[in-house]
């Protein structure tokens, strides 16, 4: 149901004719009719609403057909027109060879126009960098949007200025990556971008301190289990004993100022042994990417502080 509103409109008449009351629309039933009386004063009316439905916003954004939805991934949002490299007519046959270098010239003068100043320029080669990146590491699109938000305060802060641009924007992919809650290492990003580790570190660094301002956790122990399972192919039951490993010493002091990736190798040694699976500790730690010598000395610690027996009981003093 809507109501009519817009007089002279393509439905015709507003009011109804015998109570004056504003009328209302059925587009199910393709009716317009008074809610007062009932008088019916069209029964074909034409739906101008579009053809398909979406159940949310985002979804709506996608589906409309008056162009693309605005982007951060884009240094223009993704709102300038755009030539297409394909170089056909109207009916679908290949431009001639004038008309083709005729178009050819003008698809380059558009892209120098879309990109005039330098800061246009540096912003448009870094969200690219952030795609690609991204790409790479197959992360889901709002974590690209919010990256590419984040290189944008860096850049209207001057916090990027004569900055790598690479460092820059895998600093930014970790720092989204972490606030959204998606578990992706400092390593990874950085081999995605194609830099070293400690020059992401460092930018990542400078971003926390003049950027963001607010403490962003790391991801937690629990999804470090579940990455590192998934990554070695282990047997869920392995994961499942991890879990509850990781469960039951959460609250205790063995897990406070600790690296979440070496008690997560730790917690899947533990629970490995405990199933009779028997997975070396090298490969632990490299799949996790921390050394043996962490995976022994979390082991240690774990074991000196808890007791752990048969399908995981709790005994009376710290233990399970």
């Amino acid at each position: 149901m809507y109501p009519m509103k817009r007089e002279g409109g393509p439905f015709g008449l507003v009011e109804c004719p015998n109570c004056r009351e504003k009328l209302i629309g059925d587009f199910e039933r393709g009716e317009i009719f008074c809610p007062k009386c009932g008088f019916v004063t069209r029964d074909q009316a034409v739906d101008q609403n579009p053809e398909w439905k979406s159940m949310d916003y985002e979804e709506r954004q996608k589906r409309m057909r008056v162009g693309l939805p605005s982007t951060n991934t884009l240094h223009d949002y993704g709102l300038s027109t755009d030539i297409s490299s394909d170089f056909r007519d109207s009916h679908g046959k290949y431009l001639d060879p004038f008309n083709r270098q005729t178009a050819q010239r003008m698809q380059k003068w558009q892209r120098r126009i879309r990109t005039s100043s330098s800061g246009e320029r540096s912003l448009s080669i870094a969200l690219g960098k952030i795609t690609e990146a991204a790409d790479v590491l197959a992360l889901p699109m709002p974590v690209v949007e919010e990256a590419s938000h984040i290189f944008r305060k860096s850049a209207k802060a001057a916090v990027s200025k004569s900055k790598s641009i690479s460092g820059m924007a895998a600093a930014s992919i970790y720092l989204a990556c972490r606030r959204s809650n998606v578990n992706r290492s400092l390593k990874e990003i950085s081999k995605a971008a194609g830099i070293q580790n400690r020059a992401a570190a460092k930018y990542y660094r400078l971003l926390i301190n003049q950027v963001e301002h607010n403490y962003v956790p790391p991801p937690s122990v629990q999804k470090y289990i579940s990455k590192l399972v998934n990554k070695e192919k282990i047997n869920p039951r392995v994961e499942r004993l991890a879990l509850e490993l990781a469960d039951r010493a959460n609250e205790s002091e063995i897990s406070s100022g600790k690296t979440p990736a070496g008690l997560a190798a730790a917690y899947v040694y533990i629970a490995s042994v405990l199933a009779g699976e028997h997975i070396p500790q090298r490969e632990i730690a490299e799949f996790a990417e921390v050394t043996e010598v962490t995976v022994r000395n979390r082991c240690r610690e774990i074991l000196e502080n808890f007791t752990i027996r048969q399908k995981l009981k709790v005994a009376p003093e710290q233990s399970f």
